[in-house]
């Protein structure tokens, strides 16, 4: 009788092992990098961070990032140095705060990125999710459309700007009161330089907006929140 006991003991520990090697390895993260590109994706983990990978000052980069997660699921994910994660300021650099699957983009501007050791740091994640960070992408093709549509947040196409006042329209229709207000930033896409804010943090249904183009050439457009937006220009 003491013989079975130790064997459905040994089982038993042999179980529970291999669920916690199965746990830890669902946490791995996978980081890939050329000149171009960075590539890091990962699964269900917590308070875990990825290898680290360099972002320089002279670049300026477009970062996709992709949850494919139950809804609803909870995915935390930030871009950090050390420094943030030991001074528990991930918060800083947050690129997702969802509930469910999720795909956004961002742009980071020329000269805002400023260290060798940056990571991406899984507060909390519940499912599988991928970030691809492009480097000094290229303006090409460039759109010939006047208007760009979209929910949440995302960067739109390259498009062509002459020099001088460019009027822009703005449209957005938010969810409920939790929706995150719209704001649309203007980059040159050949320099990945910030140029101008068309609207910050508003809930307006409707904005207009005229900026000063320095210089023809191609743009690019980053809209945080706003669920469901467009943006014109003429």
């Amino acid at each position: 009788m003491k013989s079975k006991y130790l064997a459905l003991i040994i089982v038993a520990a042999f179980i529970a092992a291999t669920a916690v090697s199965q746990s830890v390895a669902a946490g791995k993260i996978t980081v890939t990098q050329t000149a171009e590109k960075i590539s890091i994706s990962g699964d269900n983990g917590k308070k875990i961070a990825s290898d680290k990978f360099a972002l320089s000052k002279d670049g300026w980069y477009i970062i996709k990032i992709v949850y494919k997660g139950t809804d609803p699921s909870i995915c935390q994910l930030s871009l950090a140095t050390q420094k943030m994660i030991t001074d528990k300021e991930t918060v800083g650099g947050m690129l997702t705060n969802w509930m469910g699957p999720n795909t956004t983009e961002k742009i980071l501007s020329k000269g805002s990125a400023k260290s060798e050791d940056y990571m991406i740091y899984v507060d909390d994640a519940e499912g599988p999710w991928a970030i691809e960070i492009l480097k000094n992408p290229k303006p090409k093709p460039l759109s010939d459309k006047t208007m760009f549509s979209g929910t949440t947040n995302k960067v739109t196409p390259f498009f062509h700007l002459n020099k001088g006042s460019v009027a822009f329209t703005m449209h957005q229709k938010l969810k409920g009161q939790w929706s995150s207000r719209l704001e649309i930033n203007l980059y040159d896409a050949n320099t990945g330089k910030y140029v101008s804010n068309l609207c910050h943090n508003t809930t307006s249904p409707m904005l207009n907006s005229k900026v000063d183009i320095p210089e023809a050439g191609p743009y690019i457009l980053e809209v945080i929140g706003g669920d469901s937006w467009d943006v014109s220009y003429k």
